[in-house]
């Protein structure tokens, strides 16, 4: 994989994003790489995809203001 690819952006943006939702590095990686019954996959796996990234950021969307998923 190239080092800007689009799937390595996705993945440091999606990573950021659960950074400022968690307010950790490890907290973060935690919930990326654990399986998400509202995603029905892990979260990292599902950046890959346009429509799994939109599904990631809504899920931390909603964790990070209190929204219902």
């Amino acid at each position: 994989m190239k080092p800007n690819s689009p799937s390595l952006q996705r993945i440091a943006e999606v990573r950021i994003l659960a950074i400022e939702t968690f307010g950790s590095k490890t907290m973060a990686d935690a919930w990326l790489n654990r399986e998400n019954f509202a995603l029905g996959a892990t979260p990292i796996s599902l950046v890959e995809s346009d429509t799994g990234l939109l599904e990631v950021k809504r899920v931390l969307g909603a964790i990070c203001y209190g929204g219902v998923i």
